[in-house]
């Protein structure tokens, strides 16, 4: 068996064990989108197959692990093989998945806001703990629990990925219109986003005030957030002071710096900024270019923040490298596609390099 700080080893006939100490690891943490699963797991393009060889030699030596999140499970259903590409999923990250977008989001807003209540500065540090569990840095056991469910109808998440689409291209025309500059789009999107969470809420108190116990349950579970930036405030303030100190908050830079919200707003910002000047000008074309453009955008303002390396489709990886929202500069994060394959094989060759022979031998007596 192996646990965190050593391997248990002993006989099946008699009472004898002995403990083999493992070193303390700090694995890379290496968020693999959909399209590089899909190409390794075809077989078809050698250039993923070849990386993912490398990647799961990387994990069982417990120098990287590359999580899964629900958007990997979320993408493969839409597949004709979807369960079998989840399979592979599950045992490309050994177990190993990021916690829900909704948790990470959320976690990032009640920090931001205690820090802003206590005078603090927008800066704001991502912790790996707010999107990983600490255990994703412990000796991998030789089995892990799999909890298998229901990722939903492939033909309805498809639909509602298409219909998002189409709606993204409808609006180019009024974008091309448009007088605004880069920083004012910025500002409308964080906007928008909190007004998504003050009519969220404001939704749910008007139905639980109107005696439906059932917003309890079927509220949308972002509608939270705002009652839960409450308890941060005094309990003897005034409801209604309390409620104009969570909107402030929303307007401050304090929100716009925190990594999901930064790169959320600043990407759907710069996409508005391409079209503008003369992108994706024509209509079928920029339906298939920017074919799951929020999906895509989703998991990275989620998750890119909290790792070493990110791979992503060429168009997205451009837009991340862009200065404007400067992913690897702001955030450290190595930001891989098509483009420089090569640079993505000398960092995981880096990885390998400095293996010591401490850890070297460990792994040979975890895993003989």
């Amino acid at each position: 068996m192996v646990l965190p700080q050593f391997v248990l080893r002993g006989c099946g006939r008699c009472d004898y064990s002995v403990r083999v100490p493992l070193p303390v690891t700090r694995k890379r943490v290496v968020y693999l989108d959909q399209p590089f699963f899909s190409g390794a797991f075809r077989g078809g393009d050698p250039r993923f197959v070849e990386l993912a060889a490398k990647i799961q030699r990387l994990s069982a030596y417990q120098l990287l692990t590359s999580p899964r999140s629900f958007a990997h499970e979320a993408e493969a259903v839409q597949w004709a093989r979807g369960a079998e590409l989840v399979d592979f999923i599950k045992r490309t990250s050994r177990g190993h998945r990021f916690n829900t977008g909704y948790e990470v989001e959320q976690t990032q807003i009640m920090r931001g806001f205690k820090a802003w209540l206590e005078g603090a500065g927008p800066d704001y540090v991502p912790e790996q703990n707010e999107a990983l569990p600490a255990e994703v840095h412990n000796w991998d056991n030789y089995l892990f629990v799999d909890i298998r469910r229901s990722l939903g109808d492939g033909n309805e998440l498809r639909e509602k990925k298409e219909q998002s689409t189409r709606a993204l291209v409808a609006i180019f025309d009024d974008w091309r219109q448009s007088q605004s500059i880069f920083e004012q789009d910025v500002a409308a999107e964080l906007a928008s986003i909190a007004k998504v969470y003050r009519d969220s809420y404001a939704n749910y108190v008007a139905r639980v005030g109107s005696g439906d116990i059932e917003a309890m349950f079927t509220a949308p579970i972002f509608s939270m957030v705002i009652e839960r930036m409450r308890h941060y405030l005094p309990e003897n303030m005034d409801v209604m002071e309390q409620l104009r100190r969570c909107a402030e908050f929303f307007t401050t830079p304090n929100f716009a710096s925190l990594p999901y919200q930064y790169i959320h707003s600043r990407a759907c910002a710069l996409l508005k900024h391409n079209v503008k000047n003369g992108a994706y000008a024509n209509s079928d074309r920029a339906t298939e270019a920017v074919g799951g453009f929020f999906y895509d955008l989703d998991h990275i303002a989620h998750y890119a923040p909290y790792c070493d390396a990110i791979a992503m489709d060429r168009p997205m990886a451009g837009m991340m490298s862009d200065p404007r929202i400067g992913l690897e500069d702001r955030f450290g994060v190595k930001v891989f596609s098509l483009s420089n394959l090569e640079e993505f094989h000398t960092w995981l060759n880096e990885i390998e390099a400095s293996m010591t022979d401490e850890h070297r031998e460990a792994v040979h007596a975890a895993y003989p």
